[in-house]
């Protein structure tokens, strides 16, 4: 090539153009960048018969990279046409190159831009080789053959009746891994990895004079199958007729194809990753808790508190036991607040309150196709929660099947979604809760020993109410302020009997089940003054002398009034699981292992 390579900008952004000038800074190039934005200033910078490349933004306001395409093709199909892009995508990438781009470069990757100059150009020559072969073809057998020896591409020309080689050129020769002389006793059949499309494409060139095959896989002399490019023709040859291939080896153009597939793919994969996180975020947002949710100046929750800032700076896993409605989800959420993850994700799982067939799935998630109903990839709790904290809530209830995969990533940090076979790593930390008695469960099969001993690391035993009692007058307040305005309730004075009785109740639905007597209460309460309402039972606290029960006693019997009222209707509104302040499937289990069934039953 004579003097330098003129290289055409086009852009209507001044910015975006230094960035091309200072990658187009080399020796034997010689860029300028011409401000275009309508085809009156693209037909002006396309003014005279000096440009050998061009490179164009993709996104310009005023005038789209296709029209500015449109008019360069003007000057003749074989100058290269390069778009430079910062934000392409897959389908924008492939119908540009279908309207005649040549190649397309992200603008983080500038580097690969002189290279792919470079190689347009010699992709040009190789085109303009190839219509001159056609053309000396036509006019003269003497002249076809001087071009046939020297092209660069492979050429073959077959037998139309015996698709047997009649003669190729060294490139053939050498593509394919033969001699000269072996290459010429082969037949289409031996060159070929796709039999019956081979077939089909020789009858189509057969039919249709020239025609173009995009991809078809051939095979070398050692067996390598590797995609080809064919441009096909047909001629009249000593009165037969030839088929004439040019062939071209694209494994390097497929190369980059499937690394740009797999890139927009993996993209993909962090954009859902990214919509789920940002989704399940909302809706521990909407859960409206933090950690000044905690109340509690007693003895008993002050060494709670003194345990969760002891454990929460470390990864540790803390094991966090404790009845029903005690907030064992509160300590969690403390613990990570004031953790080094607490800039990342508090994902939350209730193992109790997923159906047995989806816990896998909503644990690890699932790849598409894995079950029916997986009509996409679901990202998983745990991929959700890596570089934070995952909360096990109800963990005694998972299922003995799931627990060996839930020791697995504990101990290993890795797993499988469901249907996948990728391995995938995180870096979590686990805390779990549960109301359970884990050494009976252990006992009685139901919980496995080894992944008790890895779930109990740091074990927080989160007390009942009844054990702190000093600290209900603070939440009975902290209660009324939150339900009150919604309620268009504004409560000034607490008597002193109500707060006695409330101090007095074993509340054995704790917490949860004081905020519902309260929010209950308000309802009730006609001016400024607490009234409890004669609904509430009576506490179970007498003086002198009395009989001391079992939880578990206490806790059926309490079950039992709650049943007893609502006609054993468990769930719904003004159901025994709301008076508790227990969850409907969490009553359900404790009815189960208590023996309460109704009569008749």
């Amino acid at each position: 090539m004579d003097g330098p390579l003129r290289v055409l900008i086009i852009d209507d952004s001044e910015d975006d153009t230094l960035l091309l000038l200072r990658a187009l800074d080399k020796d034997g190039l010689e860029p300028e960048w011409q401000r275009v934005d309508c085809a009156e200033s693209m037909l002006q910078a396309m003014s005279g018969d000096k440009w050998q490349v061009a490179i164009s933004d993709c996104r310009m306001p005023g005038f789209s990279v296709e029209e500015a395409l449109s008019l360069w093709r003007n000057i003749g199909d074989d100058l290269p046409f390069i778009v430079v892009s910062g934000a392409i995508g897959e389908e924008d990438a492939v119908a540009l190159l279908k309207a005649g781009a040549h190649d397309f470069i992200r603008k983080e990757n500038l580097t690969r831009l002189v290279p792919a100059i470079l190689r347009q150009l010699r992709e040009t020559e190789v085109r303009r080789g190839r219509r001159r072969a056609e053309k000396i073809l036509r006019e003269s057998e003497e002249k076809y053959r001087l071009l046939f020896s020297a092209e660069s591409d492979a050429i073959i020309i077959l037998d139309a009746g015996t698709c047997g080689v009649v003669e190729a050129n060294r490139a053939a020769a050498d593509l394919y891994g033969y001699s000269t002389e072996e290459f010429s006793r082969l037949n289409s059949r031996d060159i070929t990895a796709e039999q019956e499309r081979s077939k089909a494409c020789i009858d189509e060139i057969f039919d249709g004079g020239i025609s173009r095959v995009p991809l078809i896989n051939h095979k070398k002399k050692d067996g390598t199958i590797f995609p080809t490019e064919i441009s096909a023709g047909t001629f009249m040859w000593k009165n037969q007729r030839m088929f004439v291939l040019i062939i071209r080896d694209i494994t390097e153009r497929k190369r980059r194809e499937n690394e740009l597939k797999n890139a927009l793919s993996e993209l993909e994969m962090i954009k859902k990753r990214l919509e789920a996180e940002n989704v399940y975020l909302k809706e521990e947002i909407q859960l409206n808790r933090n950690f000044s949710d905690i109340i509690g100046q007693s003895k008993v929750f002050k060494k709670v508190l003194n345990k969760i800032e002891q454990v929460a700076v470390t990864d540790t896993t803390v094991l966090i036991l404790g009845e029903t409605g005690t907030g064992k989800e509160l300590l969690a959420r403390a613990i990570h607040t004031l953790s080094p993850r607490k800039d990342r994700p508090l994902v939350k799982v209730n193992c109790a309150a997923l159906p047995a067939n989806l816990i896998e799935s909503e644990l690890f998630g699932h790849e598409k196709g894995s079950f029916t109903g997986a009509l996409a990839r679901k990202v998983g709790r745990f991929e959700l929660a890596d570089k934070g904290t995952i909360f096990l809530d109800e963990i005694g209830d998972l299922p003995l099947e799931l627990q060996a995969k839930l020791l697995r990533v504990l101990q290993e940090g890795e797993f499988e979604r469901v249907g996948g076979t990728s391995t995938i790593k995180v870096d979590i930390r686990t805390i779990a809760a549960t109301n359970r008695d884990l050494e009976n469960a252990m006992a009685e099969g139901q919980f496995r020993e080894d992944l008790y001993y890895r779930l109990n690391v740091f074990p927080i035993k989160s007390p009942p109410l009844r054990e702190r009692p000093e600290d209900i007058p603070g939440m009975v307040k902290f209660f009324i302020l939150k339900h009150g305005p919604k309620l268009g309730k504004k409560i000034e004075t607490i008597p002193k009997n109500v707060m006695d009785s409330l101090k007095a109740y074993h509340w054995p639905g704790n917490v949860r089940e004081l905020e519902n007597i309260i929010e209950r209460s308000l309802i009730h309460s006609q001016g400024d003054q607490l009234t409890l309402g004669d609904y509430f039972r009576q506490p179970v606290r007498t003086p002198g002398k009395k009989t001391i029960r079992t939880l578990a006693e206490q806790e059926r019997e309490a079950i039992l009034e709650a049943l007893e009222a609502t006609t054993w209707r468990v769930s719904g509104k003004g159901g025994a699981a709301e008076i508790l302040g227990l969850k409907p499937t969490t009553l359900e289990a404790r009815m189960k292992k208590l023996g309460i069934k109704r009569k008749g039953t």
